[in-house]
């Protein structure tokens, strides 16, 4: 019986480290993951002018959006 409650109690620790860990995962880190998805995304479809600036940012614009505001994309030459 003693065997048994010892391994229990460490099957427990696992699924509540994996718990905690996949719990910051989805909080924390996929939201900067897909942010930075989209943000390639958008610059991909991108209508960019010629020039950039001092960190190497492209000021572009969306061709789909009529607003005509600019972003800033990594200038890809």
């Amino acid at each position: 019986m003693k065997e048994a409650t010892g391994e229990l109690t460490g099957s427990v620790i696992v699924v509540s480290a994996v718990a905690l860990l996949t719990a910051f995962f989805f909080m924390f880190i996929w939201p900067m993951i897909k942010e930075g998805m989209q943000n390639r995304a958008t610059c991909a479809n991108a209508m960019c002018d010629n020039g950039y600036n001092d960190n190497w940012m492209a000021y572009c614009k969306n061709p789909n959006d009529d607003s005509g505001d600019y972003f800033e994309c990594p200038f890809r030459g």
